[in-house]
């Protein structure tokens, strides 16, 4: 491949003030390490001498990995990678593309020259109107009257029902995702409409046997490519990311609990050796970003792969991705019997609080690269929230303090420094009013809200403290009108709703943490598919009062109780019984 001939800088004060010093527009180049079409344009574009020397002589280069800085990527992406933005020295946009081809490119920049130089005044009113307009949208805030309802849960999975292909399994034609929160919704909705429609779970197990069987899975070395361009998934893009990884493992766990399908199981356990073998970093305990396209290795068999060099593995490890893959392995022990997957969840999350976590300062880097020291990014609600949620599912499967408090401090952070106090909801990142381009304002985005909600509703049922379900509902209600335009994609928001409007199935697991007996009784807890549940472990020393306080007998042997508001069986002291309870 040829190397770029741009003088590519990063994104920087620096670099924006270079921009305004020299008055010419900033080229933002948006790509990432597994990005094909972002290699294709750097050496059929950018490594062009005529492309370049325009560049580097008309414009401000600026290249940005999205992995790295997906809060540059949220303000500027022009629908995919590479992003190819051009912008005032402000950071405005003044217009944008994918990929672009060298002769196409020459052309864009005379355009973006000829009006920035020839109708500058009129260029830059129109970049600051349409980013005031963009900001506004991107800023949403609870309507009066607004309401969660289930209503909202009913209406997304409508349109996932709409979009649905009924001869390939999956959502809409090509190209075609995974989008795994939706079928999580619809495994909810099956349960919780007791098991009658069958419909949704025939939905669920279409498609994510398409995706497991298809041309979108690796048949040999597992693991999912990152989606089909086609309707029948069969030719794939063949990047394999972290972030799908965690959703699909957890999808794929939960509709074997439900359905019994073994394939379904067999392509989870498969995708599971795949991480440990290819993307688990034994020496840290840390899984890497993504493992890069190559078209001619994948089409290869067993035996031909071998003799060949395996695309390149980015070994960055990004705070979000590795906590989404910690909720997975947590899962993993117990639906598929296998105590090593929560070892290794444990130890990925002490990692993750020891190195990317500073106690005295409270900042969360976003990624380590090179197992050295985090100089990275700080300050991002998507790794708080999603660093909480597999906090509180490591409390929930061991009962240990440490993670619960854990999850407290970061959820603190996120309603001491990122909560919008006036119109609810929660900002991408922390405040910086002398930040460069579009970072000095704050957006609110429904994905990492209704993660952040989730943390908080949860941490109500655990802590009883109900501020937290109260911040969480307004989070929430931000979205109660808006999430309709993102239609099956709101998939995320409907499962939180689903926890708003109703109230868990709680399990509280009494006895001594120590005692094996308990351990299998809180694992038994997560064994069997339930759509909201709250796994509450009490040791009689540490956790007497509140014991005493919801009448919990004392006893030398373990229970577990299965409580839906205030009403809860009777003890239950066996994994299986407590198994066959949590069935019926």
């Amino acid at each position: 491949m040829s190397e770029t001939l741009v003088n590519w800088l990063g994104w920087s004060d620096e670099a924006f003030a270079k921009a305004k010093a020299e008055d010419k527009p900033i080229l933002l180049d948006i790509g990432a390490v597994w990005c094909h079409w972002c290699h294709r344009m750097d050496a059929d574009t950018y490594s062009h001498p005529q492309v370049s020397a325009l560049i580097n002589q008309y414009f401000t280069p600026i290249k940005v990995d999205n992995d790295r800085r997906p809060d540059i990527n949220a303000r500027y992406n022009m629908g995919g990678w590479p992003t190819t933005a051009f912008l005032t020295p402000a950071g405005e946009i003044i217009t944008g593309a994918t990929y672009v081809p060298p002769t196409q490119m020459i052309s864009l920049m005379r355009q973006v020259l000829q009006a920035y130089h020839n109708n500058k005044d009129a260029l830059l009113e129109q970049a600051a109107a349409a980013e005031r307009q963009r900001e506004e949208a991107s800023r949403p805030r609870a309507r009066p009257g607004a309401r969660l309802s289930w209503g909202i849960v009913t209406q997304i999975v409508g349109s996932i029902a709409r979009h649905y292909d009924p001869v390939y399994g999956g959502l809409g034609a090509e190209p075609k995702f995974p989008q795994a929160e939706a079928y999580d919704l619809l495994l909810a909705e099956y349960v919780n409409g007791g098991k009658r429609d069958a419909r949704l779970t025939d939905m669920v197990v279409k498609s994510l046997v398409g995706m497991g069987t298809g041309g979108m899975y690796d048949q040999v070395e597992g693991g999912w490519f990152r989606y089909s361009t086609t309707r029948d998934w069969n030719i794939p893009h063949f990047e394999k990311m972290l972030e799908e990884h965690g959703k699909l493992l957890v999808t794929y766990l939960s509709a074997y609990q439900v359905t019994s399908d073994t394939q379904i199981k067999s392509v989870a356990e498969k995708s599971l050796s795949y991480l440990m073998n290819v993307l688990y970093d034994a020496g840290r305990g840390t899984f890497a970003g993504s493992q890069d396209a190559d078209e001619e290795y994948y089409a290869l068999s067993s035996a031909e792969r071998a003799r060949m060099k395996a695309p390149f593995v980015d070994w960055t490890v990004y705070t979000d991705w590795n906590a989404m893959l910690a909720n997975a392995l947590l899962l993993a022990s117990s639906v598929l019997g296998e105590a090593s997957y929560r070892d290794k969840a444990l130890r990925l999350l002490d990692y993750l609080w020891s190195t990317c976590h500073a106690e005295a300062s409270g900042a969360l880097y976003h990624f380590v690269d090179d197992g050295g020291p985090p100089r990275s990014v700080q300050g991002l609600l998507t790794d708080r929230a999603r660093l909480a949620q597999a906090e509180l599912g490591a409390f929930q499967f061991t009962g240990d303090a440490k993670h619960l408090h854990r999850a407290t401090s970061l959820a603190r952070a996120m309603l001491d420094h990122f909560a919008d106090a006036e119109g609810g909801g929660f900002f991408d990142r922390l405040d910086d009013p002398m930040a460069s381009g579009a970072l000095r304002t704050r957006i609110k985005p429904i994905f990492e809200n209704s993660i952040a909600a989730d943390v908080l509703i949860t941490l109500r049922y655990l802590t009883g403290d109900d501020d937290y379900l109260r911040v969480g509902e307004s989070a929430l209600l931000v979205f109660a009108e808006e999430y309709a335009r993102y239609e099956y994609m709101a998939a995320p928001y409907g499962l939180t709703v689903n926890h708003a409007v109703n109230e868990p199935t709680e399990i509280a697991v009494v006895g001594a943490l120590g005692d094996p007996r308990t351990q299998s009784l809180i694992s038994a807890a997560w064994r069997t598919y339930v759509p909201w549940r709250v796994v509450l472990p009490l040791d009689p020393v540490r956790d007497a009062a509140t014991i005493s306080k919801r009448g919990f007998p004392a006893s030398d042997a373990p229970a577990a109780y299965v409580c839906r508001g205030q009403t809860c069986s009777a003890p239950v002291s066996g994994p299986a019984a407590l198994v066959g309870l949590l069935d019926r």
